[in-house]
């Protein structure tokens, strides 16, 4: 999980990336993940946002500031190169390999805080999950609302809510398609969810 308070450390982890991108077959990886190839770069499309990955690094196509998590989390995709389709299935992080390690620090960062922060706003949510690409979702679970995120190029996102009541708190809950680890690492998977909550939040 990232941590805000160390940016220069991250921008140190950046500038390693950037060194790996210098040296990757981006177009190959690029042409594995079904992604536009233009000018030397990759564009990718992170929830709503395009970025051109390419040797010299990570770029907003609409030239605005791209956050550090942002960068490193589409370099990384670029550097895994997966391959394969989604699976149509969500798990919670704690059902990926290796997730239940770090499944409870995912439940406070990145589910309590989009509980926490739409709570009672539901509509709010809905407005601002549509704004990044989010469709309603059909669950089994009963929930008061679900959506679809095509958070990156197959690797979709899933988040539910139950609103607060007189009884519970709001509780909000973070899916992965079941290939998600064939694209990215749990640590970026981790940062990934953190990334669309924030992005919500931004929205709204």
């Amino acid at each position: 999980m990232f941590d805000s308070e160390r940016p220069d450390v991250y921008e140190q982890v950046y500038a390693g990336l950037v060194d790996r991108l210098a040296g990757a077959d981006l177009a190959g990886h690029a042409a594995d993940l079904g992604l536009a190839w233009e000018g030397g770069a990759a564009l990718v499309p992170l929830l709503g946002r395009d970025y051109r990955v390419d040797r010299e690094g990570v770029r907003a196509v609409d030239g605005g500031k791209a956050a550090f998590t942002h960068r490193i989390v589409l370099a990384h995709y670029l550097l895994h190169g997966g391959r394969g389709e989604e699976a149509g299935r969500f798990v919670p992080y704690r059902q990926l390999p290796g997730g239940a390690d770090f499944a409870r620090s995912m439940a406070l960062a990145v589910e309590g805080r989009l509980a926490k922060g739409f709570s009672g706003r539901l509509t709010d949510l809905d407005r601002s999950a549509r704004a990044l690409g989010g469709q309603p979702a059909a669950t089994e679970a009963r929930v008061d609302a679900a959506w679809r995120f095509p958070a990156l190029p197959r690797l979709p996102l899933m988040i539910t809510i139950n609103d607060a009541d007189e009884d519970f708190p709001a509780e909000a809950k973070l899916f992965y398609d079941l290939t998600a680890p064939n694209f990215l690492d749990l640590e970026c998977l981790a940062a990934l969810g953190l990334i669309l909550v924030l992005e919500l939040e931004a929205a709204a």
